[in-house]
């Protein structure tokens, strides 16, 4: 169950989704943190906690990057998840990379 959760916030997420451009930008991954409430809406503040990926031709699109990740977040939300499952999607990681 925690893989479809996970693949159905990455699909509303991917929408919202745009990389900045740039150099080496391809090999950056934002781990963005974030909180539900049970309707789908934002608790709090998306966080970054980390970005890898991150060489001297990338390094100034790394704060970028993190703010167009928690931007898709904000966008994103309210995520349409069944409720019923709301213990497994109340905290989410996602990572941010050109796959999304």
């Amino acid at each position: 169950m925690r893989n479809s959760l996970a693949a159905e916030i990455t699909r509303q997420l991917r929408p919202h989704w745009s990389a900045p451009q740039g150099v080496d930008v391809e090999l950056l991954v934002t781990r963005v943190r974030f909180s539900l409430n049970r309707d789908g809406s934002l608790s709090g503040s998306p966080r970054c906690i980390s970005t890898t990926g991150v060489n001297a031709s990338n390094s100034a699109q790394k704060d970028a990057h993190c703010e167009r990740a928690i931007r898709a977040v904000r966008l994103a939300a309210p995520f349409n998840l069944p409720e019923q499952y709301y213990d497994g999607w109340k905290t989410v990681t996602s990572n941010f990379d050109r796959r999304l």
